[in-house]
C-alpha cells in the first residue's frame, strides 16, 4: 500500500489545510504573547543568553565561539525594531518561530495523508509539548531549529512522493532540492547540532528504498547550496582555530552537563514532551517504522532510531532532540486516523484526549514557564512535587536554571555601574569592569551604556579582548577575594549581590581592585574561559 494522497490534493484541500495550519499558528502566537506578558508581570526579564546574543549582534560576524551567526543577527534586528521594554515585542520572532513550528506540524500531517482531525491533533500535540513551549519562549539556537529541520524533512517527503509517481526530474523536483539545500544550509548557520540530524537522515535514506533519491542529478545542487551557505562560518572557524570544537571538547572533559543513562534519557524525552502525549509521537515512530502504508516514509522512522542513541552516546542535553518531534506528532496523528477509521470515533475521542492534555499542561505551566513570581514558583513546585530535570551540574538554585537566568540582570548592571561611579574622577578613564561570566558582562553592556563596556574571558568576549586597559584599576565580579588578593596590590569589597533566587555563581561581592601585578594585555591569554 502507498501512503494516501492528502484528501485528493485538490485546490480546496490545499486551501483548507493551509488555513487550518495558519489558524493553529495564530493560536500559538497569541498564547506565546500572553505568557510573555505574564512572565514580565511576574518580575522576569531578558534571559542570560539573550543578553549575550544582543551583544554578539552588536559585533556581527560570520561566527562566534558558541554559535553560528543567525541568532545574533536576529537578536540585533529585534533590539533595533522593538527594544527591551516589552518582552512580548522583543521576542516577536521567537513567538513567530513557535507559531510556524505548530503550523508546519499540521502541514506534515496533511502531506502524510491525514485528515483535518489528524492535522489538528498533531498541531495540538506540539502546541502543548512542554519542551516546545519553552523553546519558543526565549531567543536561543533551539528556537528556529525545528523550522529548518522540518523544511528539510518536508522537501524529502515531497521528493519521495514524486519519485514514487515516477517523477524524478523537472522543475518541481529541482525546486524541492533547492529548498532542501537552502533550509539545511541556513539550519547549520543557526546551530551545528543539525550536522547530526542530517547525518542520521542521510544514513536512513541509504538504509531504505528512498536511497534512489540520492542519485538525482539535483542532489549535488542541493548539497552545493548547503556548502555555499555554511562556507562563511566554516572559514570563520578555520580562521579562529576551530573555536567551537575546542568549546565542545572543554564541555565534555569538564563535566559541565549532567550525564544520565539511556533509560533515564528516554524517560526524560517522554516527560519533556508531555507524558500524556507520548503515545501519539511514539505511535508515529512505530507507524513510520512498521506501517505498510508508511513504507514510502520509512526513512523518517529510521532517522529517529539512529538519532536517539547518537544523542545518548554524546551525552546530549534533553532538548537537543526537540526539533525532530514535529515529524512524529504528525505521523502519530495519521496513524491514529488509520486506527480509528470511523469518523465518529475521531470526533468523539480527539476532543476528550486534547482536553485532558490541555488540563494537564495548564497545571504544569508554572513549572514550564516563569509565569509566577519566584517565591510562588518554589512553593508551587513543592506543592505538586514536580521539578524540571537538571541539565548542568553547577545549577543548585531553588528555581529552575531557566527561570533564575531571567532575574537580577538590571540590578547586577546597576551594581557594577555604581562601583565605577564610586571611583575618583581621576581613576575612571583607566578603570575597566571585568566579569567571569558573559551574562554579567552582557547585562552591563546592554542596560548601562553610560559606563565603559565590560570585558570578560568567557566565550566570545575573549576575542573582543581587553581593549586598551592595563588592569591598574579593575571592578571585578565572579572571582574569589583570595584569588584577587594574590593578583592585585589592593582589593576592596564595594557591595554584595545576595539575590536568593539566582544561581550561586551569580551571587557574591563586587570588588574594586588596584595594581594588577601583571599587565592585563599580557595576562589576557590566560583568562580564556570556553565552557
Amino acid at each position: 500500500m502507498r501512503i494516501a494522497e492528502p484528501q485528493g490534493f485538490a485546490a480546496d484541500s490545499v486551501k483548507s489545510a493551509v488555513w487550518l495550519a495558519a489558524g493553529f499558528g495564530l493560536l500559538k502566537y497569541a498564547l506565546a504573547t500572553l505568557t510573555q506578558i505574564a512572565m514580565q508581570h511576574a518580575g522576569y526579564d531578558v534571559f542570560r543568553d539573550e543578553l549575550y546574543f544582543i551583544v554578539c549582534g552588536r559585533h556581527l560576524a560570520w561566527g562566534y565561539v558558541d554559535q553560528p551567526p543567525v541568532i545574533p543577527l536576529v537578536a540585533r534586528i529585534s533590539e533595533l525594531l522593538f527594544g527591551l521594554h516589552s518582552l512580548a515585542l522583543f521576542r516577536t520572532f521567537a513567538s513567530l518561530a513557535g507559531a510556524a513550528e505548530v503550523a508546519i506540524t499540521g502541514l506534515l500531517a496533511w502531506r502524510m495523508g491525514g485528515s483535518r482531525w489528524a492535522q489538528a491533533l498533531a498541531m495540538t500535540g506540539i502546541l502543548l509539548a512542554p519542551m516546545a513551549i519553552g523553546a519558543s519562549a526565549t531567543f536561543s539556537t533551539s528556537t528556529f531549529e525545528p523550522l529548518f529541520w522540518m523544511t528539510v524533512a518536508f522537501a524529502l517527503m515531497e521528493l519521495a512522493r514524486l519519485s514514487d509517481r515516477g517523477i524524478r526530474s523537472g522543475r518541481t523536483v529541482a525546486l524541492w532540492w533547492v529548498l532542501l539545500g537552502v533550509a539545511a544550509g541556513l539550519g547549520l548557520e543557526n546551530k551545528w547540532n543539525e550536522v547530526f540530524f542530517l547525518t542520521c537522515l542521510l544514513a536512513a535514506l541509504l538504509m531504505t528504498s528512498q536511497r534512489k533519491l540520492l542519485v538525482s542529478k539535483w542532489f549535488p545542487i542541493g548539497l552545493a547550496l548547503l556548502v555555499l551557505l555554511i562556507l562563511p562560518n566554516l572559514l570563520w572557524e578555520m580562521q579562529h582555530h576551530w573555536a567551537t570544537l575546542e568549546l565542545l571538547h572543554n564541555d565534555q572533559i569538564n563535566g559541565k552537563n549532567v550525564h544520565i543513562g539511556p533509560l533515564q534519557f528516554l524517560l526524560t524525552q517522554i516527560l519533556v514532551f508531555g507524558p500524556l502525549m507520548a503515545p501519539l509521537w511514539i505511535g508515529g515512530i512505530l507507524w513510520l517504522l512498521f506501517g505498510r502504508s508508511a513504507k514510502m516514509l520509512r526513512f523518517l522512522g529510521v532517522t529517529y532510531v539512529l538519532y536517539l542513541p547518537l544523542m545518548m552516546i554524546l551525552h546530549a542535553k534533553d532538548y537537543y532532540l526537540a526539533a525532530i518531534y514535529p515529524l512524529y506528532f504528525a505521523a502519530g496523528a495519521v496513524a491514529r486516523d488509520l486506527a480509528f477509521r470511523r469518523p465518529w470515533l475521531r470526533r468523539g475521542l480527539t476532543p476528550a484526549y486534547v482536553a485532558m492534555n490541555a488540563a494537564f499542561i495548564a497545571v504544569l505551566l508554572p513549572i514550564i514557564l516563569p509565569v509566577l513570581p519566584p517565591a510562588q514558583i518554589i512553593a508551587y513546585q513543592a506543592r505538586i512535587h514536580v521539578q524540571p530535570p537538571k541539565t548542568e551540574t553547577a545549577t543548585t538554585a531553588a528555581l529552575p536554571q531557566y527561570f533564575a537566568d531571567m532575574l537580577d540582570w538590571r540590578q547586577k548592571a546597576g551594581m557594577l555601574a555604581a562601583a565605577w561611579y564610586s571611583l575618583p574622577q581621576t581613576e575612571r578613564p583607566q578603570a575597566v569592569i571585568y566579569t567571569e561570566n558573559y551574562g554579567d558582562a552582557s547585562a552591563l553592556n546592554v542596560y548601562r551604556p553610560d559606563v565603559p563596556q565590560a570585558i570578560s574571558g568567557h566565550q566570545n568576549y575573549f576575542f573582543w579582548g581587553p581593549r586598551s586597559y592595563t588592569g591598574n584599576v579593575m571592578i571585578v565580579f565572579g572571582e574569589s577575594r583570595s584569588t584577587l588578593e594574590s593578583e592585585f596590590d589592593s582589593v576592596e569589597e564595594f557591595t554584595q549581590d545576595a539575590n536568593p533566587y539566582v544561581e550561586p555563581y551569580e551571587r557574591g561581592p563586587v570588588f574594586i581592585c588596584r595594581g594588577l601585578h601583571e599587565n592585563l594585555q599580557a595576562l589576557w591569554p590566560k583568562v580564556k574561559n570556553w565552557e
